[in-house]
């Protein structure tokens, strides 16, 4: 395995991003909701963490779920009990009278909704990531491919290429969808290898916002990483398979890990973009 392929040639200019791109993700793509339906499709209550409401299912031997001094203990979202008490002080009304209608269309939580996906190069070096429902745009700055690695003979190892870490443009505000520098990951190309790969997306200068629309927030200083993936199924159908890890010193005990999938579409004739609600 290795990183985006090195430079262009001795002088010339770097390879884009889009010239070297290892796996397709342009096109239109839906999401698919196999897990954590009732938070992803529905609003789900006030305090209902991906277990059920607060108070209203039990755990036998253990009391009831979204009890206690930290109501998300059981909960899928591995929350600190200040985080999970800053839940349960959602108020949907409130933020639709502040203007913050789309706290759950930011880019941790806009992947996780039944959305539709509209990918396209923005230039050589940006993917554009539309989604239709809210009607938001992520952008993905590649920056420059890593060298090529290099052998060291003193040891007789190789080191191999690193990407080199895109930092967001100085006085960039913090924004749902926030600063997202991206790097490829290729693989084989050579050989009886297919080539393919993988995206990796790092996200920051994010404004609190929430991961599910019940409310469930996150803080300015969270990390989001993404990782896409594409498969071929035997029908030869196209799915991106998905993972987002969420790392949030503020308000989560660990860095909180999920897998969702995207199945590619033949054209935009699903394409539907609505406005942000908190409904």
């Amino acid at each position: 395995m290795i990183q985006a392929q090195g430079r262009g040639g001795r002088g010339g200019p770097p390879p884009t991003a889009k010239a070297i791109a290892p796996i397709d993700l342009t096109g239109y793509w839906t999401a698919v909701v196999t897990e954590d339906w009732h938070v992803r499709m529905l609003t789900a209550p006030k305090g209902d963490f991906g277990s059920g409401a607060a108070g209203t299912i039990e755990n036998p031997g253990v009391g009831f779920i979204g009890a206690g001094p930290n109501p998300s203990a059981q909960g899928n979202i591995p929350y600190k009990a200040a985080a999970a008490q800053a839940a349960m002080q959602w108020d949907p009304a409130r933020d639709e009278a502040e203007g913050n209608s789309c706290k759950a269309y930011g880019a941790p939580g806009i992947m996780r909704l039944p959305t539709h996906l509209h990918v396209t190069w923005q230039d050589e070096n940006t993917l554009k990531v539309e989604a239709d429902y809210g009607t938001q745009t992520r952008l993905f700055h590649f920056g420059p491919p890593p060298d090529a690695g290099r052998l060291d003979s003193g040891n007789a190892t190789f080191v191999p290429p690193q990407a080199q870490k895109v930092e967001p443009p100085a006085g960039v505000e913090p924004s749902w969808q926030g600063y997202s520098s991206a790097s490829w990951t290729i693989m084989g190309g050579s050989g009886h290898f297919e080539r393919g790969g993988s995206v990796k997306v790092v996200t920051t200068r994010l404004k609190p916002g929430y991961y599910w629309k019940n409310g469930m927030p996150y803080t300015g200083n969270a990390v989001l990483t993404e990782y896409f993936r594409v498969m071929e199924l035997p029908d030869r159908s196209q799915w991106i398979r998905f993972t987002q890890i969420v790392d949030d010193p503020d308000y989560l005990t660990q860095p909180w890990i999920v897998n969702y999938a995207f199945r590619r579409l033949p054209d935009g004739s699903k394409w539907n973009p609505t406005p942000c609600s908190v409904k």
